[in-house]
């Protein structure tokens, strides 16, 4: 390497701990520059694995750094001295950016003293905090779009669907999608056909963050339609479980869908929009969580938005989302999940709003007991089956080791029966093909059957 490390450069073997401070310290403090697969002395050691790094990186800035910085990070593969290299081009943001596990703490937040990362001092994040305090952070109608050309044909559909008729020449105006300056307004690039804005639903094998498993984004679309995709999403997971020993046979879902509904668009329309940490739904193998930024709205108590006060974030953003169905004046939306799930369901933390909605997979055939295969049986699987990565090596093992297997697909499925055969190939460390040559021995035997569609359904023990 022809330069050292200083203020704005920084070497890493591997994407580590301190890796992640260092990144957080140029979000907040200066553009930076990393090179991973450099040792400290500017020696070239490379990266194994350079797909699966770029991942982490991915779901590291996605999941674990509030606010939203993965525009202010670009992740780039190059090689130095015939080696695999990444390189992160890191621009700084305009907001105190920190992990989320620890918030806006001394372990949460970084800054950089010449060439090395060190963490933020209680009256350093405080000072760094307020001065953020003066950019226009609300009012997503006096923002100005960074797109020039926008179309609203997906946004006029819903209106017409719900039996708004508009006029072309005056759509834009009456909406209030342009700022006095006549230029399209964030708001407008909300409600685009397309955009950069992105949701993320986060799965994760057992009750915490520990062992991720997979993201699926929606947007770069209307706001109301991944809206709604996410909805469709979420409802596919929600599965119902039948007693058929009684007549007639009862029903019971594993969450109730309404209460999700009114959390989730809440979140949405609620949220300021003009930060960079956008709404998202985290599912975990007990419940799942919805996250939105941006707190109580101001001079609302927390008492009075548990009983469904109502004060939009955005009054015109709002208005548009009751047209075309999404929300009602009234403010039930709070009140039908507390209704459900009780006030706990709402966590505040800070600007941070947190709405956790419980699974219920009690009777039906469904007890406590199966709930306690999460991150204890990630790692047993994890240690146990490391060398059986492929359908090969799995038929020419014992029977003995293949009902172990089997076992341990078992139990993560009791945990959580929404796993697909590409999630249990991840978790168990063996092949796809191997996954599904022991999903046909179970299915065989009797012992398992899937419900619903590939990809949608989920699995039911039918046989202990």
């Amino acid at each position: 390497m022809d330069f050292v490390e200083s203020q704005t450069f920084e070497f890493k073997e591997v994407f580590n701990e301190s890796c992640k401070h260092t990144i957080v310290a140029f979000l907040s403090h200066g553009d930076g520059v990393i090179y991973i697969g450099v040792d400290k002395n500017g020696n070239v050691v490379g990266v194994d694995n350079a797909d699966t790094v770029q991942r982490e990186i991915s779901n590291f800035l996605v999941d674990q750094v509030s606010p939203r910085c993965v525009d202010l990070v670009k992740t780039s593969l190059i090689k130095l001295d015939g080696k695999n290299v990444l390189k992160l081009d890191i621009l700084q943001g305009n907001r105190l950016y920190y992990l989320k596990k620890y918030g806006m703490s001394m372990k949460g937040c970084y800054t950089r003293v010449g060439s090395t990362t060190r963490e933020m001092s209680d009256d350093e994040i405080m000072k760094k905090f307020e001065s953020t305090l003066s950019v226009d952070r609300n009012d997503i109608t006096t923002i100005e779009s960074r797109h020039k050309h926008l179309t609203f044909q997906i946004l006029k559909n819903y209106l017409l669907t719900h039996g708004y008729h508009y006029s072309d020449d005056t759509f834009e105006d009456n909406l209030g999608l342009r700022t006095k300056t006549g230029e399209y307004n964030l708001m407008a690039e909300l409600l685009a056909d397309t955009n950069d804005i992105v949701i993320n639903v986060a799965t994760f094998v057992g009750k915490d963050k520990t062992n991720y498993l997979k993201r699926n984004e929606f947007g770069g679309k209307c706001l109301l339609l991944a809206m709604e995709q996410v909805k469709d999403y979420i409802a596919a997971i929600n599965q119902i479980y039948v007693d058929t020993k009684v007549r007639p046979r009862r029903e019971k879902p594993m969450f109730n869908m309404d209460a999700f509904k009114e959390a989730w668009y809440n979140a949405c329309v609620h949220y300021t929009w003009s930060e960079a940490n956008n709404p998202g739904v985290y599912v975990y193998s007990d419940r799942l969580e919805i996250e939105s930024f941006g707190g109580i709205p101001s001079n609302l108590t927390k008492t009075q938005f548990l009983k469904g006060v109502s004060k939009p974030v955005n009054k015109k953003l709002f208005d548009i989302f009751k047209a075309c169905g999404f929300v009602e004046e009234s403010g039930h939306g709070v009140p039908t999940v507390t209704g459900v799930y009780g006030e706990e369901a709402y966590e505040f933390d800070g600007s941070f709003i947190f709405v956790k909605i419980p699974f219920d997979r009690s009777g039906f055939g469904y007890t406590k007991e199966n709930e306690k295969t999460t991150q204890e049986t990630t790692q047993e699987t994890t240690q146990e089956t490391t060398q059986e990565t492929t359908q090969e090596t799995t038929q020419e093992t014992t029977q003995e080791n293949i009902s172990s297997i089997q076992k341990k697909m078992l139990l993560l499925i009791k945990a959580n029966p929404t796993l697909t055969r590409k999630d249990l190939s991840k978790v168990l460390r063996i092949s796809e093909s191997g996954v599904k040559y022991h999903i046909n021995v179970l299915r065989k035997n009797s012992i398992i059957t899937h419900v619903g569609p590939t990809k949608a359904g989920y699995w039911v023990i039918i046989k202990k």
